[in-house]
């Protein structure tokens, strides 16, 4: 017997409408989805709220969106703001605007224009931020690239090649879902990798085998293997070579 074909979940203006299987779930307007929604595509203009998980190929927000559970996407893509009451996992995640997570989030490669708020542990193997973010676990990632709009934070950050620049300005195209942080600064207690180059960055420990420290950094203990450069607006309480 041929499977049915999965059928498609349209709302457009205000309304709302159970969750299930789908095919493509659209929603142009502002909509309510209740229950747990399972698609190939997920698109969103204007708001939105599931209020359970979500299991897609592609998902794309223009505008608000709030997912009530886990979410689980090859691709996401928020352009303004989404929030997401569990983990996220997908292959790719692209964010121009605000992205609060309250569980951990995972995928391959993890853009970022604006800011994140993570509440578990971030991993990816491209993590490349030009914004801010708040992760309350660790940031593990191959490449991590960020380029500071404002304040950054996590507990841990761990990768192959880690960089952590300023950026002078705010670009207009951000200013609308930028939070008010504080200046440009990036705060670890730990950061470690094979090449590091920092700056504006305050942490307990900095450990890798090529180390640069630029202005702005202030770090209690140093460790590295082969090189350590530091600016002379960079100030070092103890280094050491192992």
């Amino acid at each position: 017997m041929e499977q049915e074909k999965k059928r498609d979940q349209i709302i457009n203006g205000q309304g709302t409408t159970s969750g299930g299987s789908f095919r493509q779930v659209k929603i142009n307007g502002d909509g309510t989805v209740h229950g747990d929604v399972e698609c190939t595509l997920l698109h969103i203009n204007g708001r939105g709220e599931l209020e359970g998980g979500l299991k897609a190929e592609e998902a794309e927000i223009n505008g608000s969106a709030r997912i009530g559970g886990a979410v689980e996407a090859k691709r996401l893509k928020v352009n303004g703001e989404s929030s997401i009451d569990g983990s996220l996992a997908c292959d790719e995640l692209k964010v121009k605007g605000n992205i609060k997570i309250k569980g951990q989030a995972a995928g391959e490669t993890i853009r970022l224009e604006g800011g994140a708020t993570i509440e578990g542990d971030c991993q990816a193997e491209t993590f490349e931020a030009k914004g801010g973010f708040q992760i309350q676990g660790l940031l593990n990632a191959g490449v991590v690239d960020v380029t500071m709009y404002f304040s950054c934070r996590a507990q841990e950050i761990g990768g192959e090649k880690i960089t952590v620049r300023p950026k002078s300005g705010l670009s207009t195209l951000l200013n609308p879902f930028l939070p008010k942080f504080a200046a440009k600064h990036l705060y670890a207690d730990v950061i470690e990798g094979d090449e590091i180059v920092l700056e504006l960055t305050t942490a307990k420990v900095v450990r890798g085998n090529r180390v640069t420290l630029g202005p702005g950094c202030e770090i209690e203990l140093v460790e590295y293997k082969q090189s350590l450069e530091a600016d002379p607006g960079a100030r070092i309480q103890n280094s050491r070579q192992i």
